[in-house]
């Protein structure tokens, strides 16, 4: 099997543990830590959204350093920061330690996600690249798993055991397959997506294969030479295609990330669900978005990938809208099977959608730039929704509020300017 795949699987399986646990997991820890601290809803959601934020922060760093050093080293940095994260929040006793935990954890997962994952799939596909990335964001849909895991053992035990747990458990997982991943093809002697030989000049003529830049050393080095084509990091932030699709970014975080850190509790107090049925309705959202990774992902090779992500974003903010009027457990489904799809869907498609408008020479510093932009908009949801709880007794008006600021999304998206008429101009050319 062509190597590249292994990566994929690898990237994933760590997003499945690193990510799922704290991202999807976070709201099954709101209820213990209120009965044992008595903090607010809004003081223990800015941990959720200190780390959304920081990861944000982080996200121009670590796509600076991949783009220079290679995902490898940073994935092996980051997992075994994220499993000590979650060692030292079994161990809390203020707010204080919350937070810098938060901090902590969004330090590693800064590196094991986002610009350093993709970035390495990216540069082992090209015509398979929307669906290598759907593939990878798999291992985060499948993570909804975890988050019953931990409900559970939070059942069994308590929630410092719980964290205990999981932490080594991340250790002794993610580090060897930290160890799979690779940078690129080229350094194992290789070409993208499993090629076997360079393409011919009729398969370039008929759109089948990409003509890779002829290099000095032979096949591999050709393709490497292609593989830095594109826009650097400047030119990348004088396109207004790079503001739209950021800000765009934000709104749909902005909606998303205040659904996922208070979902349960939403669901426990407002609908009357248990905790347990509650915590499975938050892991339905990652499973239920494996339609959408996969489907949205498979369509971006084939259609135009402004309109498939969009159209992604238009599911999420009418999902939101739904969920702020559910009043009984059998609506809870309807908004689901909107909501989750368009999640994973804008997942899969967006990193492919920037691979294709401004090449791969600063792919991870460009993507780490877009996170932090849209990270604005992912620490104020969580924010928000938990202080609009704390004075109104519901959620259902900043679910509202945030559902509508979402829908924006979808047309900024739709806004963004053809991919070679933005670069050329960018780029100085004609």
């Amino acid at each position: 099997m062509f190597y590249g795949w292994w990566v994929v699987f690898a990237s994933g399986g760590i997003i499945f543990l690193t990510g799922g646990t704290f991202f999807y997991g976070f709201g099954t820890l709101i209820t213990p830590m209120t009965k044992e601290f008595g903090w607010s809803r809004a003081a223990i959601a800015g941990a959720f959204s200190l780390r959304t934020e920081l990861g944000g922060v982080g996200a121009p760093v670590a796509g600076y350093l991949v783009d220079r050093m290679g995902p490898r080293r940073l994935v092996l940095v980051g997992v075994f920061l994220v499993g000590t994260g979650f060692i030292l929040l079994s161990r809390i006793e203020a707010v204080w330690h919350l937070y810098a935990v938060a901090a902590f954890i969004a330090i590693g997962m800064s590196a094991t996600a986002g610009p350093v994952a993709m970035t390495a799939v990216a540069h082992w596909f090209q015509r398979k690249r929307g669906r290598a990335l759907a593939l990878m964001t798999v291992g985060g849909g499948s993570s909804g798993v975890m988050v019953l895991v931990l409900a559970s053992l939070i059942a069994a035990f308590d929630w410092r055991t719980a964290l205990l747990i999981m932490g080594l458990i991340q250790w002794a997982v993610c580090i060897p397959l930290a160890l799979i991943v690779r940078n690129r093809p080229q350094d194992l002697g290789l070409l993208p997506d499993g090629e076997l030989a360079l393409p011919t000049e009729e398969e370039v003529a008929a759109g089948q294969r990409q003509a890779p830049t002829v290099g000095a050393g032979g096949p591999g080095d050709g393709v490497a030479a292609r593989q830095d084509e594109g826009l650097t990091i400047g030119q990348a932030l004088r396109t207004r295609s790079f503001w739209l699709m950021a800000i765009a970014m934000s709104l749909i975080g902005f909606g998303s990330l205040a659904i996922i850190a208070h979902q349960v509790a939403f669901l426990e107090e407002s609908v009357g669900l248990s905790s347990l049925t509650a915590s499975a309705a938050q892991m339905a959202v990652p499973i239920v978005s494996l339609v959408g990774r996969l489907g949205f992902g498979w369509l971006a090779d084939y259609v135009d990938k402004r309109k498939v992500l969009a159209a992604a974003y238009l599911f999420i903010a009418v999902g939101i809208l739904l969920a702020a009027t559910v009043q009984s457990a059998w609506q809870v489904p309807l908004y689901l099977i909107i909501f989750a799809p368009g999640w994973g869907g804008s997942i899969s498609v967006r990193p492919a959608f920037q691979a294709e408008y401004f090449g791969l020479r600063a792919f991870g510093g460009i993507q780490g730039l877009m996170f932090f932009v849209a990270s604005v908009g992912a620490f104020a949801g969580p924010i928000f929704a938990g202080a609009i709880y704390d004075i109104m007794d519901t959620y259902r008006p900043a679910f509202l509020v945030v559902g509508l600021a979402a829908l924006v999304a979808a047309p900024a998206v739709l806004m963004v300017g053809k991919p070679q008429r933005e670069v050329n101009k960018a780029a100085g050319g004609p």
